[in-house]
């Protein structure tokens, strides 16, 4: 009886500690910035997020973020992310497009995870995903092995949008407000609305 109450409370710690490990450290508060073109926020405290795949996310205190990390088809079809029901996820995916410390693809599926943990469905999540994959910001991650750093030099940031017709992207909408779609789904979808890979500029695209 000893021995099986033992089990029990090891397996609660275990559980226990992996729900700790995953998911949201801190609080989004945000303070506008004063004397800005556009209207610009400033994080109070540091945010971390905890991928259930491990990889871990950072927001740094007093990081300066916009909104404007979202194309302009999400913000006509769901308004503002930073005012949204999963505003931690927003301000991670907006610090993500800025800083481009991860790969584009890894921020897409860092929102698409943490929003759903900030009570989203699994079906808007989707149509968020399928926005983002088919009129996101997209960029050459850090590194001397990609293609762009050989032709721009290591250092060069580079960050491109596909080039798409709105109206196809808005025809995916309904098809994608379905929570049994996967992410693959998804991807290969969208893949037969892109256009063109779309110009690429090493100056902030908004």
């Amino acid at each position: 009886m000893r021995r099986a109450i033992l089990v029990a409370l090891l397996v609660t710690c275990h559980l226990n500690a992996n729900a700790a490990q995953n998911g949201f450290i801190g609080d989004a508060e945000l303070e506008t910035v004063e004397d800005s073109f556009v209207v610009e926020y400033k994080t109070k405290n540091e945010l971390i997020y905890h991928q259930s795949n491990g990889r871990v996310w950072i927001v740094p205190a007093y990081s300066v973020i916009d909104g404007r990390g979202f194309p302009k088809l999400y913000t006509d079809v769901y308004g503002q992310a930073l005012e949204s029901e999963y505003i931690k996820s927003a301000i991670f995916y907006d610090y993500a497009v800025k800083s481009k410390h991860h790969p584009w693809r890894a921020a897409q599926e860092m929102l698409y995870e943490g929003m759903q943990l900030e009570s989203a469905s699994r079906a808007n999540a989707n149509v968020v995903l399928m926005l983002l994959r088919a009129t996101g910001t997209r960029w050459a991650h850090d590194g001397p092995n990609n293609c762009f750093s050989r032709c721009h030099g290591p250092d060069a940031k580079l960050e491109w949008r596909p080039v798409v017709d709105d109206r196809d992207v808005i025809g995916l909408i309904k098809w994608a407000h379905d929570e049994s779609l996967t992410i693959e789904d998804i991807e290969e979808r969208v893949k037969t609305v892109i256009l063109e890979e779309g110009p690429h500029s090493s100056i902030g695209i908004r």
